[in-house]
């Protein structure tokens, strides 16, 4: 069986840089053992799996692979697919229904950008034990919450100098809790470029840290658009290799998320 299959580097207009995710285009469905086992053999973050429906063009089934495991949603995937769909295949827009029944949407902008729309995330307050935040490095939390939709704990930290200096030890994080597949820690920006910053690490799913976490997003938008009193925000998730996102909250349960992608490799896959 021949698949064909991408890389493509999401939340950026550079090569390598944002974060790559890889894109498999298949003309039927495949078996979650074969898929489980690409995810591993590209060994990105996140490799998405596409199946274009059979009556309309624009409608793709989507699914996401971690290296070791399958996830619900992962928004720089998403990107990279819709970079695919609109730019390489030529449609004028995408829907994306996602093995959950998340329904994903897409449109290309000037400039080459595009214009997403995803879910957007409450939060709770949460207690955890001080272990994760010793492994994280942090020592006083300005606040922590929690999105039961993606597991997600949300840490917001007293500044992004803080946040940029983190080095966590991550078997001591992956020991520290049994409840929570990824943890995003953020600070408010002090500069006029951007309205906050984050780091997102996830080695509860096999990613020690995500270089641009699109998921994430979909819960510091409204974390930060409640604190800020903002409805649009702009965004930069401080990895070592950075990707930045313009965020705009719609409604109480959608976010248009607007970036660029940008194809590495394009090649086929012999399974």
């Amino acid at each position: 069986m021949k698949i064909s299959t991408y890389i493509i580097d999401a939340f950026t207009d550079e090569a390598f840089k944002g974060n790559p995710a890889g894109v498999c285009l298949a003309e039927s469905q495949l078996p979650d053992k074969t898929m489980q086992a690409i995810a591993g053999e590209l060994n990105l973050s996140e490799t998405a799996f596409l199946l274009q429906n059979e009556q309309d063009k624009n409608v793709f089934s989507i699914r996401y692979f971690t290296p070791t495991v399958e996830i619900p949603f992962c928004g720089h995937a998403t990107l990279a697919s819709a970079k695919l769909v609109l730019d390489v295949l030529k449609n004028d827009q995408v829907e994306f229904v996602t093995g959950h029944a998340l329904h994903l949407f897409a449109w290309p902008e000037t400039g080459g950008r595009i214009k997403m729309k995803f879910p957007l995330y409450e939060t709770v307050d949460y207690q955890t034990d001080n272990s994760l935040y010793h492994a994280l490095g942090i020592s006083f939390p300005v606040n922590t919450r929690f999105a039961k939709a993606l597991d997600m704990l949300l840490i917001e930290v007293e500044n992004k100098q803080l946040l940029e200096s983190l080095t966590p030890d991550y078997p001591q994080l992956l020991a520290s809790t049994d409840t929570v597949k990824e943890v995003v820690v953020t600070a408010k920006s002090d500069d006029d470029e951007y309205d906050f910053y984050s780091r997102c690490f996830c080695p509860w799913i096999g990613i020690n840290e995500d270089p641009v976490t699109g998921a994430a997003h979909s819960v510091l938008a409204k974390y930060w658009g409640n604190l800020l009193d903002k409805k649009e925000m702009k965004a930069y998730q401080v990895s070592k290799r950075g990707g930045y996102l313009q965020l705009k909250i719609t409604s109480d349960t959608e976010l248009e998320v607007i970036s660029q992608a940008h194809v590495v490799l394009e090649g086929t896959m012999h399974v």
